[in-house]
């Protein structure tokens, strides 16, 4: 609407006007990372923005907004001083597997996988080689699934956890090689030196003959498997445990209410709707959402299409169907599924969803959120959009047909009395 009152095209006021990474707000949010003019430039380009804008038939519009979320509240709801997040990896006794326990809540968002990603990652072994456990407070303490939290807050814990079960591997062979620890790393599965390879025969025909049911290792003249290492480090010091927690620094300022918003990162977003829009009925067709996020680094580029997929929907249902209904007692009279719309695979638009990475130095990885933030932009882009066809705002939710037609006639009557 500034845009407009301005005559300047509402995607350069907001390039003009952008925050950029390393700023800090008047109320003392640092912006660590923030990728926000990069997931603007992605949706102008990927939707043909410039191309289209002010150039579509009557009935035919294009709108766009961005948005940003935290990566998890600078502060635990209940004020304390207790972790955000603890994790605990353990080894098996064969060496094989790297148990990741967590207290967090997987709630569909495909946390557990993208834990089992760090963990991997940070251990230098394969995925397969990972098993994982949530959801149980026994593993731990865990805030929960708030605030886009889980990838940042937790996944530092489990990365934190893995890194000092590979110190434990590293300390034992490092005393079995006489070799530096810091000369030594676990990539792919198997043991890398950085400087000459040691002679690790007569190690493992040591381990052979005083253990039995040592593991064969096709490979075992030209490396040394992560699998071994670990049962020498068993055999050497009973079962390795890494443990790893996380708790943000002191955030924000020092006047009151200076915690609220406070968080160790922020998610960036950006959306262009298209629509049609039928003026005799009223009725708004979604044609495509082009959709950019900026994730910090993507653990799991799936995942992370998939969660901006989904918040796409989630805003298409919130702008164009659900609404709770309720009589003249307070009685809810659409308490089903049968009659509270929500949005089908029928009513989902084409999605084109962009990753934008940057590199948040907070994150694990570099990653930080994208659960909650990556639906902000949604409903005001498809606002927007349908004002940019029919040329009438809508102020109130859901548009249903009925909300639109009666939108534009009052809009009709207003134009011709004057």
């Amino acid at each position: 609407m500034i845009s407009e009152e301005l005559g300047m095209d509402p995607i350069e006021l907001r390039l003009k006007n952008m925050m950029v990474a390393g700023d800090v707000t008047c109320n003392d949010l640092d912006t660590s990372s923030f990728g926000m003019k990069e997931c603007i430039e992605a949706v102008r380009d990927g939707s043909e923005w410039n191309s289209k804008k002010g150039k579509l038939p009557p009935g035919k519009g294009i709108g766009m907004a961005c948005g940003f979320f935290v990566s998890g509240a600078g502060y635990p709801i209940y004020r304390s001083d207790t972790h955000h997040g603890t994790v605990v990896i353990k080894l098996t006794e064969d060496g094989g597997t790297a148990l990741v326990y967590t207290a967090s809540a997987e709630i569909g968002q495909g946390s557990d996988t993208a834990f089992a990603m760090i963990a991997a990652e940070a251990l230098g072994i394969p995925l397969e080689s990972v098993r994982l456990e949530s959801g149980d407070t026994d593993f731990g303490v865990d805030l929960g699934a708030y605030s886009s939290r889980q990838t940042l807050m937790t996944g530092h814990a489990v990365k934190e956890a893995a890194e000092d079960v590979k110190r434990q591997v590293l300390e034992v062979l490092s005393k079995e090689l006489n070799v530096p620890a810091e000369d030594m790393d676990i990539v792919k599965g198997s043991i890398a030196f950085k400087k000459q390879k040691p002679d690790f025969g007569g190690l493992r025909t040591r381990y052979i003959k005083e253990h039995r049911g040592w593991i064969d290792n096709p490979k075992q003249d030209e490396e040394l498997s992560f699998r071994e290492a670990s049962r020498i480090a068993f055999l050497a010091k009973g079962s390795i445990v890494g443990t790893g927690k996380y708790k943000p620094p002191e955030l924000g300022g020092k006047f009151k209410g200076a915690t609220v918003g406070t968080s160790p990162a922020y998610g960036c977003s950006a959306q262009v709707a298209e629509v049609s829009v039928d003026e005799k009925t009223g009725k708004i067709t979604i044609d495509k959402m082009t959709d950019a996020h900026d994730c910090g680094r993507a653990i799991n580029r799936t995942s992370v299409e998939a969660q901006m997929e989904g918040s796409v929907c989630m805003g298409v249902g919130e702008a164009l169907f659900e609404e709770v209904k309720f009589d003249n007692k307070g009685r809810v009279l659409n308490a089903d599924l049968a009659e509270y719309k929500i949005v089908s695979s029928l009513d989902m638009p084409q999605v084109q969803a962009l990753i934008v990475e940057s590199n948040e130095p907070n994150g694990p990885f570099g990653a930080k959120e994208v659960g909650e933030g990556a639906i902000m932009p949604t409903i005001p882009a498809i606002l927007n959009a349908v004002y940019d066809a029919i040329g009438v705002r809508i102020f109130e939710l859901p548009m249903t047909s009925e909300r639109v037609h009666k939108a534009i006639k009052e809009y009709k009557k207003k134009k011709l009395e004057a």
